[in-house]
């Protein structure tokens, strides 16, 4: 029997670092950018049996207007058997390291895990009314791509793959409501 599990971002956390009003661009302050994608995959738990994952990722960041991001992400198992929620504001310390910076017109966030990373990329257009989307998950020293589950165990993630990558923009503040 396949154990499946919510490991793909499960209760990650981002953390933004030291943004400014200065490292965001004028057009992105006031801005909630909300990316949602698809992320499959199988694996081994810590005794070796064999586990897979379907599951749906939401992330919702804000840029306010001093510049500062608040997150929050949402993954939920397909299968809707589980589903773990998670925020994020300036100055937070989180569970996993991680950032989030802006490179002209790009939105570019890591999260690091034991073993490997994701990195998501967000493109806008001159406006920062409308934007795609990109994300990669990247294998460690190894090959593996190594991180805890919703339990708190280590898996070992063999192979994962994303899909059906969303990004819309609005103006104002999604967490104000």
């Amino acid at each position: 029997m396949r154990v499946h599990l919510v490991l793909a971002c499960a209760f990650g956390i981002l953390s933004t670092g030291p943004l400014s009003a200065s490292s965001a661009p004028q057009a992105a302050l006031n801005k909630t950018v909300t990316l949602h994608w698809a992320i499959a995959g199988s694996g081994k738990n810590a005794g070796g049996a064999p586990v897979s994952f379907n599951n749906a990722v939401a992330l919702t960041i804000y840029i306010s207007s001093a510049g500062r991001v608040f997150l929050k992400k949402r993954v939920t198992s397909i299968k809707g058997r589980a589903s773990r929620e998670t925020s994020k504001a300036p100055g937070e310390s989180g569970a996993y390291p991680g950032s989030v910076r802006f490179e002209g017109s790009k939105m570019v966030g890591v999260q690091t895990w034991a073993s490997g990373a994701v990195q998501f990329t967000a493109t806008f257009d001159p406006g920062f009314s409308s934007c795609s989307l990109s994300v990669i998950d990247a294998k460690g020293a190894g090959g593996k791509i190594m991180r805890k589950g919703p339990d708190g165990q280590m898996y070992v993630i063999d192979s994962v793959s994303t899909s059906s990558p969303t990004c819309s923009v609005q103006s104002g503040n999604a967490f104000a409501h």
